[in-house]
């Protein structure tokens, strides 16, 4: 048995033998070598020098008796067989450190010829050349100990396992470039006390690569896995047609990147697996995180196009905060789309589990994106002012209510000088008037309200706002609470507050609001104080608004919808019969009910028209046209849906208002004749009370 430093030793007098059977010094495992007198493959030879010999796969050994040295090459790697990463040193212990192992690996690879031609005499023959790909294996396990950046510069099939990166926190740990059909199947992790503060701090930099396969994964890291397409000097400038098989990835701040840079294209790549998440107390709590975590990213800079054509499948996202940089760290978007647009994007059965505490999964708008999954409902599916698209955890949906559908309002415009609200009624909700609360006789209900019973203050209340979020609590005796201790508490428990939005408290019924007014929707949830027994969710009557409540389904019966008013399903909430004249301005229609709550009667409409009479009205009109001009009559008593028809005609023709603008109306149908200053008459509806 003689080990390889003893043959290739400048004393050994072992004969010279073209062919030598040998026990690596490093590896203890068998090997050959064999005497050549060209460096790599014999389609190009280079006649062998000392300068090519790098040690471990091409070696010396001095021949005295022609006063020359001889050239050996392990045959394994003539063969294209597997090399044992631990033929260049490396122990795999996971204690010793064994950069120097692998910067020789990356040495020799990084020496090797690009392509290999099938015939390089014929120029044609350079449509089918294929780049050369050096495996390295790693049967070490427990691992191996890496502290320096290891960088691969020429295409390599890299088959270690496990990797411990313990060098600096500004530096990566492994670099791949020029990928071409090779397989990559590592993980590599830092030290599991997480430092965020350099943007350097990568896992796996892995940079142009095509009809791969990808199996990696990092932890603990700034960045964990950056897939990046960048066209400069050295690098392939695409990044495509990868198949992508994602390990594990812990407590990383950004954990799986996609980047374009330099005009390089990242497209048709196919991801499949994954687990994401976060362990407690891994992350350095001296250095702090301000701003979101994200699972998958994609990055691109200002001369680069969009990301396209990318297949995500089967991922799992857990993890909720961590520990006490819990108020520092925003959030957790599972998808980010944010720093570059995409499109084509396909995202297929992922698994979400405790992510942002109740909320699943946080997805980044601004992207043309798909998501299927049977394990969530389409109900959890929503976008908050940042663009921020939401996936809920199965919740339990408590109120759903589409204000469009059931929205009535009178014909008055709304002003601010003269300041005139119009009268608004929504259905199902209760009437609130921030001045009086929820009482009878709010004639003029500029806002609407669900009220919701708290069995458990604990519990996260998720509601999605149409413009405006406010609400109100009540105490155990259906009393609003005005403590602004109280509710200076409560406001401390929202979460997502935007950070150009604030929380106030008003005068007289202590309604919380957050910001001013906006025109998207927008998500929060929190739990309460233990003095508050019933929240009333309140929702103003913006045109298309649409008012949605929910709770995970773990904490049902916690949190339950309550009528205070006692309002029946689908009927209006109103203070008088619709024939009384404090109504005057509405139209109401065959088949609407309204509650009247000084009688506590229902009324059912049999034929639609006006609630009391409205006279003196004259228009203009031209056969044939949906226009018509109010002459004389208050246009503010007309609303939508309106019930008219031309005296002169006799009521054969009945028209409908569709739209207003001034004392311009259209109607659903044109007029049959040309009228000039003619009188028309609105019919009385009649309805029935029980």
């Amino acid at each position: 048995m003689k080990f390889t430093d003893d043959f290739f030793s400048a004393t050994s007098t072992d004969p010279a033998d073209e062919l030598v059977q040998l026990v690596d010094s490093y590896s203890k495992e068998n090997v050959n070598y064999k005497k050549v007198t060209s460096w790599y493959h014999t389609a190009a030879p280079v006649p062998m020098t000392d300068a090519l010999c790098d040690g471990i796969i091409y070696r010396k050994r001095w021949n005295a008796s022609e006063n020359k040295n001889d050239y050996y090459v392990l045959t394994s790697f003539l063969a294209g067989e597997p090399i044992n990463i631990e033929l260049f040193g490396a122990i795999g212990d996971a204690t010793t450190n064994d950069t120097k192992a692998f910067q020789n690996a990356a040495k020799f690879v990084n020496g090797l010829y690009d392509f290999v031609s099938a015939n390089p005499n014929d120029s044609q023959e350079n449509w089918s050349l294929e780049k050369v790909g050096v495996t390295l294996v790693g049967n070490s396990p427990v691992g191996y100990r890496i502290e320096e950046t290891i960088q691969f510069k020429k295409p390599v099939n890299f088959l270690v396992e496990k990797i411990f990166y313990r060098g600096t926190s500004d530096k990566t740990a492994l670099i791949f470039q020029n990928s071409h059909r090779n397989v990559i199947d590592t993980h590599v992790a830092a030290y599991p006390k997480a430092d965020f503060s350099s943007d350097d701090f990568i896992g796996i930099h892995i940079q142009g690569a095509v009809y791969s396969t990808l199996k990696v994964g990092a932890s603990f890291f700034t960045k964990g896995v950056i897939c990046e397409a960048n066209k400069t000097a050295g690098i392939f400038e695409g990044f495509a047609w990868n198949d992508i098989q994602l390990k594990s990835f812990t407590t990383n701040l950004d954990s799986f990147v996609i980047r374009n840079m330099n005009n390089g294209w990242a497209n048709a790549n196919r991801v499949t697996g994954g687990e994401f998440g976060s362990f407690s107390g891994l992350l350095d709590e001296s250095k702090p995180v301000r701003r979101r975590r994200t699972f998958i990213k994609f990055e691109k800079d200002a001369a680069s196009k969009e990301c396209n054509s990318w297949l995500f499948f089967n991922q799992s996202f857990e993890g909720k905060y961590l520990d006490s940089n819990k108020n520092l760290l925003e959030e957790t978007l599972c998808f980010d789309f944010s720093e570059a647009s995409c499109s084509g994007i396909l995202i297929v059965e992922p698994r979400i589990e405790d992510v942002n505490d109740n909320r699943v999964g946080i997805f980044r708008r601004g992207s043309e994106f798909t998501f299927k999954s049977n394990q969530y409902v389409s109900v959890t599916d929503f976008t908050d002012e940042n663009g921020i698209k939401y996936i809920g955890e199965n919740p339990l949906v408590l109120l759903d209510e589409n204000l469009a559908g059931g929205y009535k309002r009178d014909g008055k415009t709304e002003s601010t000088t003269p300041y005139v609200v119009p009268q608004t009624y929504v259905k199902n909700l209760e009437a609130f008037n921030e001045n009086t609360g929820l009482i009878p006789n709010a004639y003029y209900p500029n806002k609407f309200c669900q009220v919701f019973k708290i069995n458990n203050p604990n519990t996260s209340l998720w509601v999605k706002w149409n413009r405006f979020a406010e609400f109100v609590l009540f105490d155990k005796d259906r009393k609003v609470i005005t403590n602004s201790v109280k509710l200076k508490d409560q406001i401390q428990l929202i979460n997502n507050i935007p950070t150009d939005f604030w929380a106030d408290i008003t005068p007289n019924m202590a309604v919380i609001r957050l910001g001013a007014e906006t025109y998207g929707d927008y998500i929060n949830s929190f739990p309460f104080i233990p003095d508050a027994k019933y929240v009333g969710i309140i929702q103003r009557t913006f045109e298309n608004a649409r008012l949605k409540v929910m709770i995970n389904k773990k904490d049902i019966g916690k949190i339950e919808k309550v009528k205070f008013l006692g309002i029946p399903e689908d009927t209006y909430a109103i203070a008088d019969d619709p024939s009384s004249s404090l109504m005057s301005g509405f139209n109401f229609n065959t088949g609407e009910k309204f509650y009247n709550f000084s009688t506590h009667k229902t009324s059912v409409i049999k034929e639609s028209g006006v609630g009391s009479p409205l006279l003196g009205y004259t228009v203009d009109a031209t056969s044939g046209l949906s226009i018509f001009t109010v002459k004389t009559g208050d246009p503010e008593k007309l609303s939508l849906g309106t019930i008219f028809y031309i005296n002169s005609v006799g009521g054969t023709v009945r028209f409908k208002i569709v739209e207003k603008k001034g004392n311009i109306i259209t109607t659903n149908i044109p007029s049959s004749v040309t009228a000039n200053d003619t009188a028309v008459t609105f019919p009385l509806c009649t309805y029935d009370t029980y």
